[in-house]
């Protein structure tokens, strides 16, 4: 996004976004061709010169490998699409690289524009852990974009600033009828529905215009992707491992295949008149013996009929994939549904395009709120985030998502602590291990909200100490390791450290460190102090939750 001189949103700018955007399967379109080419025996690529394609790799889906990861290790790994294994920063790092050459190519082929007049807003699920955000910033930054010129934003945060700017709401004024912006003390629910997962969240409009996240973020991996996996799942049911084998011999068709139904599953659902989806049949498959009596007979999926080099699926088949994704979705909107009165639902993001999902939706809850789907819902999340980048004070208070804290001891109490499990954690007349929290899941922070908390560090060293930093989605957890006997349904993890530098001629005169951990942004930020030479004075101090 530009970061111009005056802060200011240009409504041109706004439009010429999507015309930014690359196409989704560039990286497949390149990968397709140099396997074609293979297989003709003229491949010859400048980037790969006279390399073979164990050589070569294709990564999809992959901001999914830091869905639900509390811990973050910067050596892992992922899997090509061929089963090949790579470093998993490397990929993100030159994913995001180039998404930032691409958008200085754009922007200055437009624009008389220098990098360093570029602000940068990445956008991330907001039911990422700390560490998974930490990781996507730091490779950010390794891909050239400068820390001090990036943020991270939430996507059902971006999402909800864009549609709180748009004319979605009837309002009568002299008896006439016409559509208006949220008005102070609205409520609004935003189902973010992209590939990978879904984001729900609950904002009100506040008197100055600015957002209140209600409710903590919930979500889970109800993506399209995973509609894809389940169409992938029919050819493997039926054809088995002559599937398998064919796409690993000829993946540019594998990949083909799915770009063809990525296509077509939005329409689903739609009047069409139509029976079937119809797909064309890779020239691989059609080389396995008997494939048209093996997808024509098969008893779990009755009604598949090939015709013409073209598999025909029963439409009732393919809307059987989106049952478990919209089934979970409208299962927690109901829930929270029962605790917040909303004026209305909308649906953005990927996903929510597709007719299906959003007739089930509405269906489901048109008779008590009214369900919306904004115009290029698919690009709320990006449009939003530019007004993020331009204005992130707009969202004035969040929900914690987890429980913060440290680990400490306290004297044992046998009357306090009287049950099996706390007689675990005693030793001598102390009980250890226990959760001391800072902020507890479900509470709101403000934005620059700081919480004070002493501790001792873990480690300490000549040049720095660390204070290990624990969380958990328990919102009142007790003790920060568990046996297996008591492990509880939400574990606490020890998710990293914090970092404290300070000189090497310095003399700590306690063992005793006060930190100040900041709530309210989208990522955590800490500071702390300590006594020197008689002194308090303020240290460096940093987040370390990458292992």
């Amino acid at each position: 996004m530009i970061h111009p001189v005056e802060r200011t949103i240009d409504e041109n700018f706004m439009k010429r976004i999507k015309s930014w955007l690359f196409c989704r399967f560039d990286a497949e379109d390149v990968y397709n061709e140099m396997w074609r080419k293979y297989h003709d025996e003229e491949f010859h690529h400048e980037k790969f010169p006279g390399k073979l394609p164990k050589d070569w790799f294709l990564f999809k889906n992959f901001k999914m490998e830091l869905y639900g990861k509390e811990i973050m290790r910067r050596s892992m790994r992922i899997k090509d699409e061929t089963g090949k294994s790579f470093s998993l920063r490397a990929v993100f790092k030159e994913s995001i690289r180039f998404l930032k050459e691409h958008a200085l190519g754009a922007i200055t082929r437009q624009e008389d524009v220098f990098p360093t007049d570029v602000f940068w807003v990445l956008t991330i699920p907001s039911i990422w852990s700390e560490p998974a955000k930490q990781f996507m910033r730091k490779a950010a930054e390794e891909a050239g974009i400068p820390g001090e010129s990036l943020t991270l934003a939430l996507e059902p945060e971006a999402a909800a600033l864009f549609t709180k700017e748009q004319e979605l709401i009837r309002h009568t004024e002299e008896e006439r009828v016409k559509l208006v912006p949220f008005v102070p003390q609205s409520k609004f629910m935003v189902v973010d529905l992209g590939g990978g997962t879904g984001d729900i969240t609950v904002y009100e409009v506040q008197d100055n215009h600015t957002l209140h996240e209600i409710n903590m973020a919930t979500g889970g991996a109800w993506g399209g992707n995973r509609i894809n996996d389940a169409f992938l799942g029919i050819w493997k049911d039926i054809l088995q491992n002559e599937f398998k084998e064919c796409f690993q011999t000829h993946p540019d068709e594998g990949l083909e295949l799915q770009q063809n139904f990525e296509t077509k599953k939005r329409s689903t659902g739609e009047r069409t008149g139509r029976e079937f989806l119809v797909i064309a049949l890779p020239e691989c498959l059609r080389r396995i013996p008997e494939y048209k009596r093996k997808l024509e007979g098969s008893t779990k999926y009755p009604g598949i009929q090939v015709r013409r080099g073209k598999v025909e699926f029963p439409l009732q088949m393919i809307q059987d994939l989106f049952k478990e994704s919209i089934r979970d979705i409208t299962s927690q909107i109901s829930h929270l549904l029962l605790i917040n009165s909303v004026d209305a639902i909308i649906l953005v993001g990927g996903l929510s395009e597709s007719t299906l999902v959003f007739k089930s939706i509405k269906d489901s809850f048109e008779t008590s709120v009214k369900v919306l789907n904004p115009p290029e819902c698919g690009l709320s999340v990006l449009k939003g985030a530019v007004l993020f980048g331009f204005t992130p004070q707009q969202i004035s208070k969040r929900v914690s998502r987890y429980s913060y804290g440290f680990s400490i001891s306290k004297p044992f109490d046998p009357v306090l602590h009287n049950n099996e499990r706390d007689r675990v954690h005693k030793y001598y007349d102390n009980l250890e291990d226990v959760f001391s929290a800072i902020v507890r899941a479900g509470d709101s922070v403000l934005p620059n909200e700081v919480r004070d908390y002493k501790c001792r560090p873990a480690e300490h060293g000549p040049e720095f100490s660390l204070v290990e930093f624990y969380a958990t989605l328990d919102c009142n957890p007790k003790y920060v390791k568990e046996p297996e006997s008591f492990f509880p349904e939400c574990c606490c993890h020890h998710i990293g450290d914090i970092k404290i530098e300070h000189e090497r001629r310095d003399n700590l005169e306690n063992n005793e460190i006060n930190v100040q951990v900041v709530f309210g942004f989208t990522q955590l930020d800490v500071t702390a102090e300590c006594t020197i030479s008689g002194m308090q004075r303020q240290v460096r101090a940093h987040f370390e939750l990458l292992k």
